[in-house]
């Protein structure tokens, strides 16, 4: 079977190709770079067809019998330093959604927890979202059209909730990476972590691996829907920083700040029942063995990103 990733040379993205091709699969990937770097998939570039440019130009790929779209802008921040990337993520979502019916192939895409903003734990995928942020005004709006080319043309999709991934080959995405590599690179630069207010923001923490397994499990479903992809456990920064502390052997420096952003997100924890249920998929690696397996991964780079 042929597979499509778009966003194929990024973090996630890298992964579920090479996790894919572990499987059999022939792989063809899709990358603009802005986020992603082709050094991310050098041990597989003999074995995939990449072609550098954005989601939206898929059609130059050919027919695939499934694609993963995990090409989307993938962090509050980078919405919030340019809102017009909203428009465009739709943009090219309905570009893979027109692909995906008219070459007969299931969809698979990232969605995000940042959905959940505003709302107390466990969240659950029957929320109506509130207007809270831009990452969220185009995450949540794909998700409705993935919706609607079901009801309207027969696609077949699962969009993914990802909560807070984290894991190896993150240090393209510089300040965008997740909180728990930013706390890697600074614990092994020996320099400050910046926490915002007291540190008692909760993260549910979901390793990299388990959200390419996450991806597999649903390509192979006959469920269409959205699903949560978490563990169903929350860790504050104060004890998340302990934890990669505790792995180096140190203690991490930190410093606290007041909070410069609007509509922060304070808590997100999945509930799984649903993933659980209808999809088959729960997540197996702890945190402690994460952040583990994350720092040895980090600790052999020639060098990690000083992001400040």
């Amino acid at each position: 079977m042929k597979a499509i990733v778009t966003g194929g040379a990024g973090f996630i993205g890298s992964h579920i190709a090479e996790r894919l091709l572990e499987e059999g699969y022939s792989v063809s990937i899709i990358d603009n770079l802005s986020t992603g770097d082709k050094n991310n998939i050098k041990d597989i570039k003999n074995k995939v067809k990449f072609i550098k440019g954005n989601s939206s130009e898929i059609n130059k790929l050919g027919k695939a019998d499934i694609v993963f779209h995990a090409g989307i802008y993938s962090s509050t921040p980078i919405y919030r330093k340019d809102n017009t990337l909203v428009g465009k993520a739709i943009s090219e979502f309905i570009a893979i959604l027109n692909y995906c019916v008219k070459n007969k192939c299931k969809l698979v895409f990232a969605s995000s927890s940042s959905i959940y903003n505003g709302y107390p734990p466990p969240h659950n995928e029957d929320v109506i979202p509130k207007v809270k942020d831009f990452y969220t005004e185009a995450r949540y709006p794909m998700e409705r059209l993935a919706d609607l080319f079901q009801q309207m043309y027969g696609l077949e999709y699962c969009g993914l909730r990802y909560f807070s991934v984290y894991g190896e080959r993150e240090e393209s995405k510089k300040t965008f990476a997740n909180m728990v590599s930013q706390i890697i690179w600074k614990g092994l630069l020996d320099k400050e972590v910046m926490i915002y207010g007291d540190g008692e923001q909760r993260r549910d923490l979901v390793n990299v691996s388990d959200v390419v397994s996450a991806n597999l499990i649903a390509s192979k479903s006959k469920e269409n829907g959205i699903f949560n992809v978490g563990t169903g456990v929350s860790y504050s920064f104060n004890e998340i920083i302990k934890k990669v502390g505790y792995a180096m052997g140190k203690s991490i420096k930190t410093k606290n700040i007041d909070n410069p952003l609007k509509n922060y997100v304070d808590i997100v924890q999945a509930d799984t029942q649903k993933s659980r249920e209808k999809l088959g998929f729960s997540a197996r690696i702890s945190a402690d063995e994460g952040i583990r397996t994350a720092l040895e991964y980090y600790k052999k780079l020639k060098k990690v990103p000083d992001i400040f």
